[in-house]
């Protein structure tokens, strides 16, 4: 049996890096945006052989 990763990337409006997580299935993971400025930032999952999802989102506190 083969277990796919899959790893999650919080990036700010420009692109940059600002957490990142290798997620486990079954498990739920958060990333902390507590401290975190208003703005645009996204969401990114890349997948086995090369796919990604990215969700852009708001934080607004």
């Amino acid at each position: 049996m083969m277990i796919m990763k899959t790893t999650a990337f919080l990036k700010d409006s420009q692109g940059r890096v600002i957490q990142k997580q290798n997620l486990q299935v079954g498990c739920q993971q958060e990333f902390d945006v507590e401290k975190l400025k208003d703005g645009v930032y996204f969401v990114e999952l890349q997948l086995a052989k090369g796919k990604s999802i990215t969700h852009q989102f708001y934080i607004n506190h």
